[in-house]
């Protein structure tokens, strides 16, 4: 090698030198994530007569297995294909698409996705598959074939009532006896209740353990003052799998504490100079917001309540009196959630004239 060829070798080395140092490679270049969705999963699919009920989890991972957030994801893609009966391939079409940004008529919660598809046909099998596509433009794969049959159903409970109690929910309906298209059925008939704390969204499972052979039912698993939301389908089977009908009307109550607290105890009345001073004893109750003090001229009957404000304490000074009567008194305690309880035992007090009281002293 002569000198020639040394100096140029030696002078790209330099300027190699001098590239990457100026660059600042450290490391090796990032190679940036996909933009492809995992492949959909978990899709649930049901029917309810002539409607299908399609609800799957948003991808959080992309096709590499890397954490991807569930914003990242635009559109949802389904199609449909309608299955026959000689085996042969589906022939899948694209049938609809869910934007995310604005996703109705489907619907997004707690990280699912939830559709319906209400053009389906007796008697006909329905594949689906659906596939992901991120705002960087990254596609999914398809998910696996998910397929139904829609079958005539029961007809739907007709006149769902729900009604408040005490510490529990009261539901009522019309018995079913047809089914949707009003033939009549003679088979089993059960019926699934469903609850919710917001409007037209209730939980997965009935709140029920296994179909109700009646048409009325009690909730005692609610908390008072709390507003819940029902509805109820009709089951033709004791035992899944069952097939249900469509939701009947929704209806909603609130339980509220019936009980009243009990009567207060121990009133003890003192006459004053123009006022008459009350004492009892404090009710227990975990609840109880007050007590009202009433008063009459007459024994037993005719008591106006002479407090406008529950009273916190239990003593009380009644200075509304007037000098010469005899006044008859009574306490009532009142829960949190306005019930009041029966009146206290009865007591009476005179309220003597000034002047006679003086007078009194003087002859003394």
């Amino acid at each position: 090698m002569n000198m020639r060829s040394r100096g140029l070798i030696s002078a790209f080395l330099l300027l190699l030198l001098a590239y990457t140092t100026g660059c600042g490679w450290k490391t090796p270049p990032q190679i940036p994530e996909s933009p492809r969705p995992e492949a959909v999963k978990d899709i649930k699919a049901a029917t309810r007569d002539a409607i299908a009920f399609l609800s799957w989890p948003i991808p959080v991972k992309n096709v590499e297995g890397k954490s991807m957030n569930p914003s990242d994801i635009k559109l949802f893609r389904i199609d449909r294909a309608e299955i026959t009966h000689d085996r042969s391939t589906p022939r899948y079409r694209f049938y609809a698409e869910i934007d995310m940004a604005n996703p109705i008529p489907a619907s997004i919660r707690n990280g699912m996705v939830y559709w319906i598809d209400r053009n389906l046909k007796y008697d006909q099998m329905y594949g689906y598959r659906i596939r992901a596509i991120s705002i960087r433009g990254g596609i999914s794969t398809w998910s696996s074939e998910v397929r139904i049959a829609p079958l005539l159903s029961l007809a739907i409970p007709k006149i769902f009532v729900a009604q408040g109690g005490d510490s529990n929910n009261l539901l009522s309906w019309e018995t079913v006896t047809t089914r949707m298209d009003g033939s009549q059925y003679n088979g089993f008939v059960g019926y699934n209740v469903y609850r919710g704390t917001e409007k037209a969204r209730y939980e997965d499972t009935p709140i029920n353990r296994e179909p109700l052979r009646t048409n009325f039912y009690g909730d005692a698993a609610v908390e008072n003052d709390k507003l819940y939301f029902y509805i109820a389908r009709s089951v033709d089977s004791p035992t899944p799998p069952w097939h249900e009908s469509l939701d009947s009307n929704e209806s909603m109550a609130t339980p509220r504490k019936l009980t009243p607290p009990g009567r207060p105890m121990g009133l003890t009345v003192v006459s004053g100079v123009d006022r008459v001073f009350l004492t009892w004893n404090e009710n227990k109750e975990s609840d109880l917001a007050g007590y009202y003090i009433y008063r009459s001229t007459s024994s037993g009957r005719d008591y106006e309540r002479i407090t406008e404000q529950l009273l916190l304490s239990t003593t009380f000074s009644d200075e509304t009196v007037k000098a010469g009567t005899t006044y008859y008194y009574v306490v009532t305690a009142v829960d949190k959630s306005g019930n009041e309880s029966a009146r206290s035992a009865e007591k009476k007090a005179f309220v003597e004239e000034l002047r006679k009281k003086f007078d009194i002293k003087k002859d003394r």
